[in-house]
């Protein structure tokens, strides 16, 4: 059982909080009912910040409802592949996708110059971006039969690189000469103090304007510019030169810029940044920013970043291979979900499954009665088969005959052996057929249709004695036999086997049967089963394989294990199986999962009916907002309506058809992101009718009537 820690909370500038599984203190109502069948509003034309929020609130009540969330890129662009072949490499030959991306496949990725001046005037270099993909597979339970469909692995394989076309001299970056540089890495422009062959220096704290008396929250603590004076601000009381860090409440605080109105000190505006560190010094194979240090989940992979053709890279840094892999908080990626970089740049998804049709075709033993092409000259009682039976009366062909069941009968050399002057002197395996046409009595029997004789006894090179035709797939159903035991392949068009071993008495030129899947009745034992040669005998889930023939369905009787009632399924589809794979970039991310919960624009309302509502931002942004509130209020009549002012938010249930509505909003934006951190990290009232009005992110009271 996973259990689910709490953490402190803030949506303030910080993308990497998308996708990320928070618990939050037990609470008077939230996240009641907002833990199934719920939707995130945010407005069409929102701050990035109500995004951030909302993606932040999805993964908060999937954690609660002790689920997992799914991210996914809406309104992507790049390469979509509708026939990718399951069971391999996704970048290997003739699987379909390809290794190297860049804008000609992506058009959001970036080939252009960038302007720097190195302090001896201003040059441009061709910089380009690309999305790389290495040892991704798709695998069926074939390969992990605790699988829940086919998935999509990731063995390190997902990564960004921005590369340097032309090379930068890297050894004056950061000098007094020089002008800053800035690098858009993974969408998001960073200042680079510094860079090596295998390292960078990067501003990471998040850069915010504000006036006297505004806040910010950051790492759960509020910031307040109380003061601004001529090269210095006071930021909840400490005094800050222009250019000078300082560390508040335990977080760094750095002034990088004081616009200071000497007529006017009340039009001042400072620009500082805020983070854990300001700017920091990573090497290839660190900690991605925002990552955990000790188990990132995304890591920096610079190579030769000073010469021409280097790079700056981000990586995936986890194997994800089976049902049960979690790393780094990240597992293996079913259909409709994939792999999302960092700041939700680019995606590999696996998107859906070719929607094939399935028959039934089931192998069991019986003793059945055989007869000639002339009944009543030989017939045998009672003999031991090898019984194919298909669900319609066309998909078996034995010779030039249709059924939908055929027996296969090992004649020793003593036996009666229809089209067979003398009898084999080493035996025979001969096929019959039911038949449907009354063209023999006594209809629907067996009737004999093709002799294979044995190359020696107890021994038969593989031959073909049937096929099966599903739609557009075609099986062919051979037999072999070696050491006095048989063996029935079914090869799929891909020419791969299903390979079912047959048992019973020993096959010599005088006597054998076929009586038994293995060694011991209704026993799994190893090697009964084999598809694609690993032995699926004992397993007790249904096999998909690569061609998405499924083995052994549950309801034919498999549910102990594959071989135990000797008696095999075979599923098979009218058309082989593929998947749809895209690798994307741009877009916006979208949050879902076993919570219910989805996040949508307002414009969109319509199509998450019925559900239960999160309504992000203001009435001026967001219409579902204005909706509840009774006006698209601006200012100071969002001040009028709600009571809410500048540096408030609000926190307010409503019932809307039916359903509960949250509204989560603030007098501007900063005052939004309050408001979303408080309802992370506090008890909220989520009654309907209940209005909670704050003033920072750790502070808010019930506003009663």
């Amino acid at each position: 059982m996973k259990k689910l820690f709490r953490k402190a909370m803030n949506v303030a500038g910080s993308v990497a909080l998308v996708g990320l599984t928070v618990g939050v203190a037990a609470a008077a109502s939230y996240p009641d009912p907002f833990t199934s069948d719920t939707a995130i509003v945010v407005g069409a034309g929102a701050a990035p910040s109500d995004n951030i929020a909302a993606a932040s609130i999805a993964a908060n009540l999937d954690a609660e409802s002790a689920g997992t969330s799914t991210t996914t890129l809406t309104d992507a662009e790049g390469v979509t592949e509708e026939e990718v072949v399951l069971g391999g490499q996704i970048d290997a030959t003739g699987y379909k996708v390809e290794s190297t991306m860049t804008d000609s496949k992506i058009p959001s990725l970036l080939d252009e110059k960038i302007s720097w001046d190195d302090g001896d005037g201003s040059d441009d270099y061709d910089i380009h971006e690309e999305i790389i993909i290495g040892d991704m597979s798709l695998i069926t339970s074939l390969d992990d039969e605790d699988l829940d469909g086919v998935a999509l692995t990731n063995n390190k394989a997902f990564e960004y690189r921005y590369i340097f076309d032309d090379a930068l001299n890297v050894s004056l970056i950061g000098t007094d000469d020089a002008d800053t540089l800035y690098m858009t890495i993974l969408g998001k422009q960073y200042e680079i103090d510094d860079m090596t062959a295998t390292t960078i220096k990067v501003v990471t704290s998040d850069e915010v304007a504000l006036s006297i008396g505004e806040s910010v929250t950051a790492d759960g603590k509020v910031f307040t510019v109380d003061d601004v004076f001529d090269g210095k601000a006071q930021i909840n009381g400490e005094i800050i030169s222009e250019g000078a860090t300082e560390k508040i409440d335990g977080v760094q605080v750095r002034l990088d810029t004081v616009g200071y109105h000497s007529n006017a000190p009340e039009l001042s505006k400072v620009i500082i940044r805020i983070g854990e560190d300001i700017t920091k010094t990573y090497s290839s194979g660190d900690e991605y920013i925002g990552e955990d240090e000790d188990d990132p989940l995304w890591i920096w992979n610079i190579v030769d970043a000073d010469q021409a053709d280097g790079y700056v890279g981000v990586k995936y840094n986890a194997n994800i291979n089976d049902a049960d892999d979690d790393e780094a908080g990240d597992s293996i990626k079913y259909e409709g979900a994939g792999y999302i970089m960092p700041t939700s740049f680019a995606e590999v998804r696996l998107d859906s499954l070719t929607d094939a049709d399935y028959e039934d075709v089931t192998v069991k033993f019986a003793q059945e009665d055989l007869f000639n092409s002339t009944y009543g000259t030989a017939n045998l009682e009672d003999e031991y088969v090898v019984v194919i039976t298909a669900e319609t009366t066309s998909s078996i062909t034995v010779g030039s005959e249709e059924t939908d069941e055929i027996y296969i009968w090992f004649a020793a050399n003593n036996s009666e052996t229809e089209g067979a002057a003398v009898p084999s002197v080493t035996g025979s395996i001969e096929v019959f057929y039911r038949d449907h046409d009354g063209d023999a009595t006594p209809t629907g029997r067996a009737r004999f249709e093709l002799n294979k004789t044995m190359t020696s006894a107890g021994a038969l090179t593989r031959v073909n004695v049937a096929t099966i035709e599903i739609g557009d797939t075609v099986m062919d159903v051979d037999v072999s036999a070696t050491g006095g035991y048989a063996t029935v392949h079914f090869e799929n068009p891909s020419d791969s086997d299903i390979d079912l071993a047959i048992g019973g008495t020993q096959i010599t030129a005088t006597a054998g049967t076929l009586e038994r899947l293995g060694a011991v009745a209704e026993d799994a034992d190893a090697d009964d089963i084999k598809v694609n040669g690993t032995d699926v005998s004992t397993k007790e889930e249904s096999i998909m394989d690569y061609y998405g023939i499924i083995v052994a369905d549950e309801d034919a009787g498999g549910v102990e294990g594959n071989a135990d009632e000797d008696e095999v399924t075979l599923s098979i589809p009218d058309e082989q199986v593929f998947a749809e794979v895209s690798v994307v970039a741009g877009g916006q991310a979208s949050t879902s999962g076993d919570a219910g919960v989805m996040t949508v624009k307002d414009a969109d309302v319509a199509t998450v009916a019925g559900k239960n509502l999160v309504v992000i931002g203001g009435s001026a942004i967001n219409s579902v907002a204005a909706e509840l509130l009774g006006g698209a209020y601006r200012e100071a009549l969002f001040t009028s309506a709600t009571g809410v002012a500048a540096g408030e938010f609000l926190i307010e249930s409503f019932s809307r058809a039916g359903q509960t509505a949250l509204l989560v909003a603030g007098y501007n934006a900063a005052d939004t992101e309050k408001a979303v951190t408080y309802l992370l990290n506090n008890d909220v009232d989520t009654t309907v009718g209940t209005k909670m009005k704050g003033t920072s992110a750790t502070e808010a009271t019930v506003v009663t009537a």
